[in-house]
């Protein structure tokens, strides 16, 4: 999993930082507070053009590259991804933090997040932050962690952290075929007791998904209970139209869709899965 650089650069080799901080016209110094260094990047990001106008000036290779670190939730090793997805030492928004370990930082994931075109593409780590705070609590409980202290934007994180792990034991796989489906297709209004406390706002999504995966009985709506839950597909709500009830869709993933490669897991992530908090 990435982590955050503002707080952490000194975790980073300072040579493979240049390219980030030339690119965004600051320089990181540990004279700086965490928040003094999430500012500066925060501001720094938005006063460039856009990310579209960054990554159109990329070799195919290189996005090819980029788009691959990003469906393995934003971090490969070199030893374990293909050779063809390695062009990355110059891409700012890519950093070596040592040697052959790459991540997008969690700034620039929350950055692109705002990205139109990474929420319609349907990227996880964008379609997070667009969930209600209320499913999103509901979700994380469901999860099995307890996470109280941290805002929204630690909310965010810490789902999609979770998601990863969850998502590799599926290998990329699933036996839902397609990419978008009507939440009434597979739970009609009326005929779930748990479903209906939800599209009557009476509880959360995420909430009625819980109770029901200690109810149900059929194996093919357990799989996809299971697909929900970690984040394989997410819960979409459609334009509201004047005099109709709301409707949604569950939206498959572009990580959900992609196997999970890396295979080591860092001390400071087991670490962080004992204790339920961020990095």
């Amino acid at each position: 999993m990435p982590f955050s650089l503002s707080g952490n650069f000194k975790s980073c080799e300072r040579s493979k930082l240049r390219n980030f901080e030339k690119h965004l016209g600051i320089i990181l110094s540990e004279n700086q507070t965490q928040l003094q260094q999430h500012l500066m990047i925060r501001r720094a990001l938005q006063n460039l053009s856009g990310s579209v106008s960054v990554l159109s000036s990329l070799s195919r290779q290189e996005l090819l590259s980029f788009i691959f670190i990003l469906t393995q939730f934003g971090d490969i090793i070199r030893t374990e991804t293909p050779p063809e997805y390695l062009q990355l030492e110059s891409i700012p928004y890519v950093i070596e933090w040592t040697k052959g370990h790459y991540m997008i930082p969690l700034e620039i994931l929350e950055h692109l997040a705002h990205e139109r075109i990474f929420r319609d593409q349907g990227y996880l780590f964008a379609l997070i932050p667009a969930l209600p705070i209320k499913e999103k609590k509901s979700w994380i409980r469901w999860i099995g962690v307890d996470f109280e202290k941290g805002g929204d934007r630690d909310l965010n994180f810490e789902i999609y952290f979770q998601c990863r792990v969850l998502q590799k034991p599926f290998l990329g796989k699933s036996l839902v075929q397609e990419s978008e489906i009507r939440l009434e297709q597979i739970w009609p209004r009326g005929k779930n007791e748990y479903i209906d406390w939800f599209y009557k706002g009476l509880s959360t999504f995420y909430y009625a998904m819980e109770e029901m995966s200690r109810k149900e009985k059929d194996p093919f709506l357990l799989h996809v209970i299971e697909l929900i839950k970690s984040g394989k597909f997410i819960l979409k709500r459609l334009p509201d139209h004047y005099g109709k009830e709301s409707t949604y869709s569950l939206v498959g993933t572009v990580e959900g869709n992609t196997p999970q490669l890396r295979e080591t897991t860092f001390q400071w992530e087991v670490e962080r899965l004992r204790k339920d908090s961020l990095f």
